[in-house]
Parts: structure tokens; sequence; C-alpha cells
């Protein structure tokens, strides 16, 4: 590139060095003209070759004024050497030709630009994806992140679903979603806080007999033996009917047998 700008550089001594005919004067002036727009559209696209557009520039600024200064005494010298007015065509043509491998150049800087920014929107969607403002769009996206393990986008839509939407009646079925998802990762402590909220915020939701055995489950795993005993038998007198009470029955049974062990139950 750099050897192209320098065979259009010496297009100026072209010029200079002889006279055109007005009507070869005006067409060379006109392209020039045409060069000089496109030169512009390079430059406010792209800044990476805006040095080189800027010599490439002055070079066809200087050869428009050195135009302009031979029009004006064609009268006595139209009779020009036709090999200047050649060499000055092919100058122009390979201005030309560097033109357009500027623009190619900018278009594939453009498309690389672009193919960057789809993959940075990808990555920052999933770094940090976007919380959808309709409800149900936010619900359904919480369950799918949640179910294919993706457990802190699921936590982050989850959350916000409760935040945004806190008398919904799917926020308690959040609430336990956030904590079996805690659960899982072997966060009991934070597992157990999330089943409390249901109970001190919920309190006659459906979802309390189930948000009372996580609970209870979440206390074993920490060894608050004695809590978990109260909170399950809590769970049988108040919700007899519950799914959950044969369950309760069983974890009672063996909380009576590790009760005294020091090693699975320290309170």
């Amino acid at each position: 590139m750099t050897s192209r700008l320098a065979l259009s550089l010496s297009l100026l001594a072209v010029i200079g060095g002889g006279c055109v005919t007005s009507g070869e004067g005006e067409k060379m002036q006109a392209d020039i003209a045409k060069l000089r727009e496109r030169v512009d559209t390079m430059d406010r696209r792209d800044a990476d070759i805006n040095e080189q557009v800027a010599r490439l520039k002055s070079v066809l600024e200087e050869a428009t004024n050195l135009l302009k200064r031979n029009s004006t005494d064609l009268g006595g010298k139209v009779a020009k050497n036709e090999s200047d007015l050649a060499a000055v065509t092919g100058q122009l043509e390979e201005a030309r030709h560097l033109l357009d491998e500027l623009q190619r150049k900018v278009a594939e800087q453009q498309g690389r630009l672009d193919g960057i920014a789809s993959t940075t929107n990808r990555i920052v969607d999933t770094v940090a994806p976007t919380i959808p403002d309709d409800k149900e769009t936010l619900w359904r996206e919480a369950q799918s992140r949640m179910n294919s393990g993706r457990r802190d986008d699921g936590r982050r839509f989850y959350s916000a679903f409760i935040q945004r939407f806190p008398q919904d009646a799917r926020a308690p079925q959040a609430r336990i979603a956030l904590g079996q998802s805690y659960a899982t990762e072997g966060k009991h402590t934070q597992a157990a806080a999330e089943f409390q909220k249901v109970l001190d915020s919920y309190k006659s939701s459906p979802e309390v007999p189930e948000a009372m055995w996580l609970l209870g489950q979440s206390f074993v795993e920490l060894k608050f033996c004695s809590d978990a005993r109260v909170l399950l038998q809590d769970l049988e007198r108040r919700y007899p009917r519950s799914s959950r009470v044969k369950d309760a029955k069983v974890k009672l049974r063996e909380l009576q047998k590790i009760a005294r062990d020091k090693r699975l139950c320290t309170s």
C-alpha cells in the first residue's frame, strides 16, 4: 500500500510538468472530485487507515489545485504532449485502485468488528444475562436455567421474579427452588434461610409443608437435630394430610437413633 501511495504522489510531478486541454482538465477534476468523495467516506468509517486516507486526500487536493492553475493559460498550451496526459491518467487509475483496496480493508475490518460485537454479546448474555421484563418469560427462563444446571443464572432469575412479583402465587415456589439449588451445592445454611423465608412470608401458601420438610432436612445436614425434630413434629401436627408426613415420620425415627451421636448431632 505504501508503494502505491508513493506512486500516486508522483501525480503531482506529472501534472506540474505541463498543461492539459480544457475538456481533459474538466474530466480529470471530475475524477478527482469523485475520488475525494470516496476518500471522505473512508476517512469517516475507519480510524485505522485515516493516516493513509489523509495522505491520499492531500495528493488529490494538490492535483486539483495544479489543474486549476494550469487551466488559466490553456489557450496558449493546448497542444500538450499526449504522453503526459496518459501518465496522469495512469496515476489516477492507481489512485482509484488504492481506494478500492482501502475500501476492501474497511469492509473486512467492519466484518471483524461485527463478529467481535456478536461474540461479545453472547459472552455478556452468558456471564450476566439480561433479565426479561415480562413476568411469564422471566418465570420460564428461571425454570429453564435452573433445570439445565445453570444454578447461578437460575438463582438470579428466581430472585428477580420474587423481587418484582412478591405477591405472585409462584413466589414461594421460587424461594423453594433457590433453597434447593443451595442444598444441591452443599450450602445448607443458605438453603435453610430460603426455606425459612417461605414460612415467614407465605404462611398460608400451599408450599409451606414442603418448605418445612426441606428446612428440616437442612437442619439435619447442619447437625441441628433437635431443631429438625421439633420442625418435623410440627409438620405432622399442622398438616396431617400432607404427602410429606410419611417422610417426616421416617426422618423422626432416624433422628431418634442418632440423637446422642455428637458426630451427627450437635444440638
